[in-house]
């Protein structure tokens, strides 16, 4: 197994977390936790919004396909706050980024959008560490593509082989192992610390 070089981070629940009670995301029934899960699934999946991440849609032109979806009687500014109003801290992330950073070259792939990563900029610093990041909306490229993670590879300038990608999905942590890169799943700071330590990328 090849020394590690590079940490590249996958975003929503790695970097930041996630709240699926919040923002947008409100307008589902709670009532059911599965049926929430399932909701939220058919949104991630729904055509208009796999335009906005490989950058084929606007913002402009995304929110106005959101407000015939969900008959959403909102101006382009109430609908990106309520867009954007789905994250909080990650416990842990900022601080073992801040120590990763200067020890190796820290690189960052997530299928997101341009709203989302703008409000991610402004409000979570950890992101600043990243010099290089490889944003779907601007490479065209979702994950598991093999396409994406050779982007980001590209971005951190090490070789796959030395390069360990964190992601909460295992198909997304499956999908970087098939393009040669290394990968864990992410469960928590705590674990992924243990990890890191365990590959000797910290001490």
């Amino acid at each position: 197994m090849s020394k590690i070089e590079a940490v590249i981070f996958d975003l929503g629940r790695v970097l930041v977390d996630v709240d699926i009670t919040r923002g947008i995301f409100g307008l589902f029934d709670h009532s059911s936790a599965g049926d929430t899960e399932e909701a939220v699934s058919r949104l991630m999946r729904d055509p208009a919004l796999t335009a906005f991440n490989i950058g084929k849609l606007s913002s402009e032109q995304f929110w106005q396909e959101m407000k015939k979806k969900f008959s959403l009687d909102w101006d382009f500014a109430k609908f990106s706050k309520l867009w954007c109003d789905v994250f909080g801290p990650m416990a842990g992330m900022p601080e073992l980024v801040k120590e990763l950073s200067g020890k190796v070259r820290l690189g960052l792939l997530s299928d997101t959008d341009p709203l989302h990563w703008e409000y991610i900029r402004k409000n979570y610093p950890l992101v600043s560490l990243i010099k290089k990041p490889t944003l779907s909306y601007e490479t065209g490229f979702q994950k598991p593509g093999k396409e994406a993670y050779l982007a980001a590879v590209k971005n951190t300038g090490v070789e796959a082989a030395k390069c360990l990608y964190v992601d909460d999905l295992t198909e997304n942590v499956q999908g970087a192992i098939k393009a040669g890169l290394q990968a864990v799943q992410f469960t928590g700071a705590d674990a992924l610390r243990k990890e890191i330590i365990k590959r000797k990328i910290l001490s």
